[in-house]
């Protein structure tokens, strides 16, 4: 067999490879046979063994170097693990109560502006009890309860687009979550 039978057979079995890997292997062993010389090709040929058994060591040297590479990110992934986990589940509460924290104030605002539309019917309705005796009262009276009802109504509106645009951030959020998961998942 001659040195380019040899290199033709070895790039064959080495196809699988990465082109940049593949490359490097065959640099490797032309150098070999550059540095034998046509009088030592030979020898180097018995001594590499088949291409075939030289592309099983040049697989398993790549094998054994990315097992070594995954080893290392995994002990630095336990290693980081007591100070990531507790920190992801920090902040993934520390969300989760600013998420709480600002539908209680839409559910508190919602709440006062009905509690004011109410008051303010009670008071509209109260008011003409009074209009026999006072009327000085019923028209203070009247007004707060218009008042009353035109201040709930404004907080009622506000509150609702505030709550529209809470709720459209919101899904924005979790599309924007659910596009990046997605990217993940294609890049592995």
């Amino acid at each position: 067999m001659t040195r380019t039978e040899y290199l033709n057979q070895l790039e064959a079995y080495l196809m699988k490879l990465p082109q940049s890997d593949r490359i490097e292997a065959m640099d490797y062993f032309k150098e070999l046979f550059d540095d034998a010389g046509p009088e030592g090709e030979e020898e180097l040929i018995a001594s590499l063994g088949s291409p075939k058994e030289a592309a099983h060591d040049v697989l398993t040297t790549l094998l054994d170097k990315n097992d070594r590479h995954i080893l290392r990110i995994a002990l630095l992934a336990l290693l980081a693990a007591p100070i990531g986990i507790p920190v992801g589940i920090g902040l993934l509460m520390a969300i989760i109560g600013i998420f709480i924290a600002a539908v209680s104030v839409l559910i508190a605002f919602f709440a006062v502006s009905a509690a004011g539309m109410v008051l303010g019917a009670v008071l509209l309705f109260e008011s003409f009890y009074i209009l026999a005796e006072s009327t000085s009262a019923f028209i203070l009276i009247f007004g707060g309860g218009l008042l009353a009802v035109g201040a709930s109504s404004l907080v009622l509106l506000a509150t609702s687009y505030v709550t529209r645009f809470f709720g459209l951030l919101v899904l924005r959020l979790i599309q924007w979550i659910l596009n990046r998961g997605k990217r993940g998942e294609r890049h592995a």
